[in-house]
């Protein structure tokens, strides 16, 4: 069994000064900007982002390209 905590014993722990006793305002503001984020979509959205994904990673080759640049252009 044992008594009464005797403080003459007991270690300093040597990183009690390295430990901040308050949180920075920095430290709020990353905690905020990085937290995890969950979106649920609908199965409306899903398929008008899947769309939309698809638009802008679609492969365009060289001749597409030209075709655009050097269209016929009549006013």
């Amino acid at each position: 069994m044992e008594g009464p905590l005797n403080n003459d014993n007991v270690i300093k722990n040597q990183f009690d000064a390295a430990v901040p006793t308050k949180v920075s305002m920095w430290t709020k503001i990353k905690n905020f900007l990085l937290q995890d984020i969950t979106v649920e979509l609908t199965p409306k959205q899903e398929a008008t982002f899947k769309a939309i994904n698809d638009f802008w990673h679609q492969e365009i080759d060289e001749e597409q390209v030209h075709g655009f640049l050097f269209q016929r252009i009549q006013f």
